[in-house]
């Protein structure tokens, strides 16, 4: 398996098949199938998340894993973490819906002694998160460091 340090780019690939209804299943290599739904408010049945939910699950993964990689580098002795996003979708006329801004909050929980170190994990996850780096020039994304010390 190819690791992010030995190739310059990844692919993914995905099948998402209709569940007759009003969502469906996203096929991810050989995981159990996702299930999304549209909600109740665009004629779904908000029986599963929706695709945005996804969306903005995916900036706060993104933003997660980047901290852990960096606080695995700078070997930070981390309590507690948790990442919360806030998505909105706004109506702009005869073209619909569209995102108009994420905002998401790194919450750090770590000892006192690691907290110059806590604020620059995150920091990078910040500055490298792919996910947000990629979104910023469509809305706004703002990122909210909160680091906890004890």
């Amino acid at each position: 398996m190819k690791t992010a340090k030995d190739s310059k780019s990844l692919k993914y690939e995905m099948t998402l098949v209709w569940d007759t209804e009003s969502g469906g299943r996203a096929c991810i290599r050989d995981f159990r199938p996702v299930e999304f739904d549209m909600p109740t408010e665009f004629g779904g049945r908000s029986r599963f998340p929706c695709p945005d939910e996804f969306l903005f699950s995916a900036v706060g993964g993104c933003l997660l894993t980047t901290f852990l990689y960096f606080k695995k580098k700078l070997r930070l002795n981390l309590r507690d973490l948790r990442v919360s996003v806030r998505g909105t979708v706004d109506s702009v006329g005869p073209m619909g819906y569209r995102i108009t801004g994420i905002e998401a909050s790194i919450v750090v929980e770590v000892d006192a002694r690691e907290k110059i170190k806590a604020e620059k994990c995150v920091e990078l996850a910040k500055d490298y998160c792919h996910i947000t780096r990629s979104i910023e020039a469509g809305f706004p994304v703002k990122v909210l460091p909160n680091v906890i010390t004890s």
